[in-house]
């Protein structure tokens, strides 16, 4: 090869892979994975937010003690997530009480844990002080109730009264036990007296709770057109009303404990997804003021008696316990 051809050849090789190199350089940068949000959003509604909780498993259904000292949640190793009309799966009500499940007792703002009771859920401090829970580990979950320290278990009824007896609440007085159990793949609620007689089905829901200082009335979620409201029914009368409505979900209402104020959630920002967020709304429904937002998932609210407002979210990707302080 001549002079002339070696140097042509070089200047074209050289040509070609500054070509290269700036095809390479031009092409667009993959976008980067979205990164799930380590806290759940809070609006200008709200002030204060603080994770309670920070254990591996998922952990729901705050309930406050009395004293407004101890919160009790469900801390769940695995569970099944199942799509259902857009309600989360964790929460789907026809999904049974997790087998994988122990109740914790925590000092609120103290980041030692107890853990109370094994196979266990959905615990709620009795007037007398003992712990009123679904107990999970027979082939049937029941309702039974231990000491505030969590020895023994003490069946309220003989055995099962439905497919999956859970969520059990009391009245004041102590004298009656409402719940929710499977029966016949429905869930319904029902009640019984402290000893487990008198059971009685009551009306299809989920999630009961007693109106503050009213013990005749409770407040549940139903499915209605293919959304999740929430009612209330008068267990002495057995008038039955609508609380909330909308195209999309409205559910897990916690009243105040002097009745003014309801905390809720929702997926109304945006009905196409399961993701739902805390509201707060005056007692007649109105002045509805939203807390949480953004990409996370909210549920179960539960009021202490200072105001603040206990709730799961899955931030950080497993649901823990937050706690935020709204402006009413």
């Amino acid at each position: 090869m001549n002079k002339t051809l070696f140097l042509a050849a070089i200047i074209l090789l050289l040509t070609v892979q500054g070509c290269r190199r700036n095809s390479s350089q031009n092409k667009p940068a993959k976008p980067q994975a979205s990164v799930f949000p380590s806290a759940p959003g809070t609006t200008g509604n709200a002030e204060g937010l603080t994770r309670e909780t920070n254990e591996p498993a998922n952990e729901f259904y705050a309930r406050i003690s009395n004293d407004g000292k101890y919160i009790y949640y469900n801390a769940v190793e695995s569970t099944t997530t199942v799509s259902f009309l857009n309600s989360g799966g964790l929460f789907d009500p026809r999904v049974k009480t997790n087998k994988k499940t122990k109740i914790v007792r925590k000092e609120i703002g103290v980041p030692i844990t107890n853990p109370l009771k094994d196979n266990a859920a959905y615990a709620t401090e009795m007037p007398n002080g003992n712990i009123l829970f679904t107990y999970v580990l027979p082939a049937k979950p029941v309702i039974a109730f231990a000491s505030p320290q969590g020895v023994g278990i003490n069946y309220i009824s003989q055995g099962e009264m439905g497919d999956d007896d859970s969520q059990p609440i009391i009245s004041k007085g102590g004298s009656k036990i409402v719940f929710s159990t499977l029966v016949g793949g429905i869930r319904m609620i029902c009640t019984m007296d402290s000893k487990g007689g008198n059971f009685t089905v009551i009306t299809e829901g989920h999630k009961p709770q007693f109106l503050p200082n009213d013990e005749n009335v409770i407040f549940y979620n139903l499915i209605v057109n293919k959304t999740v409201q929430i009612f209330t029914l008068n267990l002495k009368t057995g008038q039955k009303s609508q609380l909330t409505t909308g195209e999309y979900n409205n559910k897990d209402a916690a009243f105040t404990r002097d009745g003014r104020y309801i905390a809720f959630v929702s997926n109304r920002e945006n009905p196409k997804y399961a993701r739902h967020h805390v509201y707060v709304m005056k007692a007649d429904g109105t002045n509805i003021k939203q807390i949480t937002q953004g990409e996370t998932d909210e549920a179960d609210p539960a009021w202490g008696p200072d105001g603040m407002l206990y709730f799961s979210s899955n931030a950080a990707k497993n649901y823990s316990i937050w706690k935020a302080k709204p402006t009413l």
